[in-house]
């Protein structure tokens, strides 16, 4: 992926209407004064447009530290973490960036680059479980990511105990025709001593 294609991540994303709207609802807390509320709205706005610039530049960054780590791979256990510490930079940052990176790489959605660390390692950790569309679902609202992964493993649980009655059900028929089974052959056995027995008298 080259630079021209990272600046333009959010593309192909939903094109947002001209004029912003705050969803904080400003009548529950009695603010009615226009200014405020217009003056609040700006700067929400601008706060928005200013994160999406920080999510574009941590996943270029996170391409930039996956590179690193690749050639300095082939030079010794440690080198890379020696290299990142001695920028100061945070493990924790280090490898999450990277991570994102990844799953960008991976599922090639730019809501990666807006997603948060949770959501970021839940995919990470669920990928072969999860679903390609349930991913998208994750990613495409950030602020309903927490309630569908919630969703999702609620789901995942039901379709668990599904599978578990299943398996319960089917065990305890095993278990029945094995008690026939036993109580077929004690029979055999019975007749079979009952012969021996004749044979034995004769």
């Amino acid at each position: 992926m080259d630079r021209q294609e990272l600046l333009n991540i959010n593309k192909n994303r939903k094109i947002e209407v001209e004029s912003y709207h705050s969803s904080f609802n400003f009548d529950k807390y009695e603010i009615t004064d226009e200014n405020v509320i217009k003056e609040v709205t700006q700067i929400e706005e601008d706060i928005q447009q200013i994160g999406k610039f920080m999510a574009k530049k941590a996943l270029e960054m996170g391409r930039k530290l996956k590179r690193i780590q690749q050639i300095l791979s082939s030079h010794g256990t440690g080198t890379f973490v020696a290299w990142f510490n001695s920028l100061g930079l945070d493990k924790n940052m280090v490898y999450r960036e990277i991570n994102r990176w990844e799953q960008f790489e991976k599922y090639r959605n730019p809501a990666i680059a807006e997603a948060s660390v949770r959501t970021l390692e839940y995919i990470k950790k669920n990928n072969d479980k999860l679903e390609e569309a349930e991913i998208v679902e994750i990613l495409e609202d950030p602020l309903e990511a927490a309630k569908k992964i919630k969703e999702i493993e609620k789901k995942g649980k039901e379709e668990i105990e599904i599978n578990f009655d299943e398996k319960i059900q089917k065990l305890s028929k095993k278990i029945e025709k094995a008690y026939k089974n036993i109580e077929k052959w004690e029979m055999e056995i019975k007749k079979l001593k009952s012969r021996n027995d004749d044979f034995e008298e004769d």
